[in-house]
């Protein structure tokens, strides 16, 4: 059975796609085939993998507009710099999935339209990361109901842990009380030591969810994204590229 990983946070700011556009990456590097779903609107991670985001027929969306839509014709290579990336695959999102999530909501089944598609086509895969939008909507209800593991990452601002409690009983009601989550710390700036402490101090409460692996700020992380591409191609030796590594190796180590 392949993993499900849907990497998610109603909070936007938090890294959430660069997190799965790395992991995805990790995934793959490590020899795991991989699958990449990009479910949210804006579609960064499919502006990453995909030299051009096609027409909305061929995007994610249309597995939510058309019932006898079919996952597996969706699915393309993962490019970089116009090269495949070796057992990376992803199914791109557009613009085009907010209309199609307003329309799904009154529906019947609408939350596990994504769990009855991925079916088959997942179990070609020894992965499958779900890149959610940044809200509670009915598409990610569809990542939390199909996932193994809901992977949530936070950075340490002031108020990152805001509604996160509220996110868990979420995660919690949609999955009848067997849901599993991950806390990843992301963005680490260890000249914020007041700030660090205070976010410490507060996921105590959850620290048995909390992952070891902690994401470092690092000015090539940025840079990757401009340039459009994962950190693991654009500094392999630097902190980015051995913090996703950690990341992916700690996952896969757990089972997920």
């Amino acid at each position: 059975m392949p993993m499900k990983i849907a990497v998610l946070n109603q909070k936007g700011g938090v890294g959430k796609t660069t997190v799965s556009v790395n992991l995805a990456y990790g995934l793959a590097d490590a020899g795991k085939r991989t699958l990449l779903v990009d479910l949210d609107p804006q579609a960064h991670a499919s502006v990453i993998y995909c030299p051009e985001i096609p027409a909305k027929e061929r995007t994610i969306g249309d597995i939510f507009d058309r019932r006898d839509s079919d996952l597996a014709s969706l699915v393309q290579p993962a490019m970089v710099s116009e090269q495949p990336v070796e057992q990376l695959a992803i199914v791109p999102s557009s613009i085009h999935l907010a209309v199609t999530a307003e329309r799904m909501i009154s529906q019947h089944y609408r939350e596990r339209r994504l769990h009855a598609k991925l079916g088959a086509v997942a179990e070609q895969y020894d992965v499958v990361v779900l890149d959610c939008p940044p809200n509670l909507g009915v598409i990610t209800v569809n990542a939390i109901y199909t996932a193994d593991l809901i992977l949530i990452p936070t950075t340490y601002g002031r108020y990152s842990l805001d509604g996160i409690a509220d996110l868990f009983s979420t995660i919690q009601e949609i999955k009848e009380g067997q849901g599993r989550f991950a806390i990843l710390r992301n963005a680490f700036d260890a000249r914020t030591k007041q700030t660090n402490q205070y976010i410490e101090t507060q996921l105590e409460a959850v620290k048995e969810h909390v992952l070891d692996t902690i994401i470092r700020k690092t000015e090539a992380i940025n840079q990757a994204q401009i340039k459009g591409e994962p950190i693991f191609t654009f500094d392999p030796s630097g902190h980015g590229t051995a913090d996703f590594k950690a990341l992916t190796q700690e996952l896969l180590s757990h089972g997920g």
